[in-house]
């Protein structure tokens, strides 16, 4: 059996082990200690893009790189998943702010400025959902349930951030990052459904779960996270009640949503 076959065979698993294999290796590179998570971390956020179109080249050809990537960039999809996944990004970071208020941890909640770093988060956010939505997560849903499928991939997803938080963020739980990234994976995979399976749409949770964190200035640093893991539960409890249908609904349901070709106005 020859290397193309087993990826065809086995696509969703290739790409796990190739994108955490890829991550791993990259951390042990020599980087100066003081700005390690930094490099590393954007280094290792580029490889769920690379191995998605390595991998999807290696199976179907130049034609079905582009008809992957022409997939990945449609847009169109109604507004209101758009300002949604927004909408729950910031939630989930003021809930934290709630959350800490009600535990009596903090005395009021505080808003920062957001600076122009707010709007790289997107981007950065779109490297991953290239590869972790739109390719695995896409494919594991033509089998699974939305829920099973996010269990298979989330756990990877969030193993890749404990194991980096281990090595360079000491001083932040890993265990807390693992949780929240794995919790995160939930809601990603609603709005993805939701939408009719548009990578852009995930990329603005995404992307919204990362840059609005000042929203949230106020958290203690030791338990931030913590926190902010106490929020998305909540947030991820109110989705599974809302709408308990779509989250094990067969496999064919959720392949029969057409992408959406307009947008609501």
């Amino acid at each position: 059996m020859n290397i193309r076959t087993t990826i065809k065979q086995h696509p969703v698993a290739s790409f796990i082990v190739l994108t955490l294999g890829l991550s791993f290796a990259a951390m042990l590179l020599p980087v100066p200690p003081e700005s390690a998570f930094t490099i590393i971390a954007f280094i290792a956020v580029t490889f769920p893009t690379i191995v998605a179109f390595t991998l999807v080249t290696l199976m179907e050809g130049r034609q079905g790189a582009g008809a992957f990537r022409r997939q990945i960039f449609r847009w169109r999809s109604p507004l209101k998943w758009y300002l949604l996944a927004l909408a729950i990004g910031f939630i989930i970071h003021f809930g934290s702010s709630v959350v800490a208020l009600a535990a009596g941890q903090i005395s009021a909640i505080e808003i920062s400025t957001p600076t122009a770093f707010f709007i790289v988060f997107f981007p950065f956010a779109l490297l991953e959902e290239i590869g972790w939505r739109g390719f695995a997560l896409r494919r594991l849903l033509d089998r699974h349930s939305p829920f099973t499928a996010t269990l298979i991939v989330g756990i990877p997803w969030a193993l890749l951030h404990v194991v980096l938080f281990v090595l360079f963020v000491p001083d932040v739980s890993p265990i807390a990052e693992g949780l929240v990234v794995f919790t995160f994976a939930l809601p990603l995979t609603w709005i993805f459904v939701k939408s009719g399976r548009n990578v852009l749409v995930a990329t603005v949770m995404h992307g919204a779960m990362n840059a609005f964190g000042f929203v949230a200035a106020g958290l203690p640093p030791d338990n931030a996270l913590w926190f902010v893991l106490a929020s998305a539960c909540i947030v991820v409890v109110a989705l599974i009640l809302i709408d308990w249908r779509t989250w094990f609904a067969h496999p064919v349901e959720t392949a029969t949503v057409k992408p959406v070709t307009t947008v609501a106005r």
